[in-house]
């Protein structure tokens, strides 16, 4: 998918009906709850704003005896001067979670961020944030 440029330019064209995906910006808790878990509950949701999200490639690893897949995207939403993103925030969209890899501004023109993303194991089964249920 990407984004399309301007011939001379090079830059991205902010392509607004592409941000179809209700993403929620999150900064996890390290904080353990009662039982020695952690509680998702306390984590702090920095932004909700619209995005999309492109697969760029997956793959299958045998580790601690058990496979893990590894997903890697790229998310794209409208830069926001007033947030910092950065590796220690994830992305969360419906049931699925993301971790923030790398934060890139394409073009240097502070319109598009593209968010490159691992997708975390098995995001998928847990159930979704409140948020999502309004949507």
């Amino acid at each position: 998918m990407g984004f399309k440029t301007v011939p001379q330019s090079n830059s991205p064209v902010l392509q607004a009906g592409k941000f179809r995906h209700r993403l929620q910006i999150v900064l996890p808790t390290t904080a353990q709850d009662t039982a020695g878990g952690i509680d998702i509950n306390a984590n702090t949701i920095v932004k909700t704003t619209w995005g999309t999200i492109e697969a760029l490639s997956g793959q299958e690893k045998f580790a601690a005896h058990e496979f893990v897949s590894q997903v890697t995207h790229a998310i794209y939403l409208r830069f926001d001067p007033n947030i910092v993103f950065t590796s220690a925030m994830q992305v969360w969209f419906n049931t699925r979670q993301f971790q923030i890899e790398a934060v890139l501004n394409p073009d240097e023109r502070n319109k598009v961020l593209q968010l490159m993303c691992i997708e975390i194991n098995q995001s998928g089964q847990q159930t979704p944030t409140p948020a999502e249920s309004t949507i």
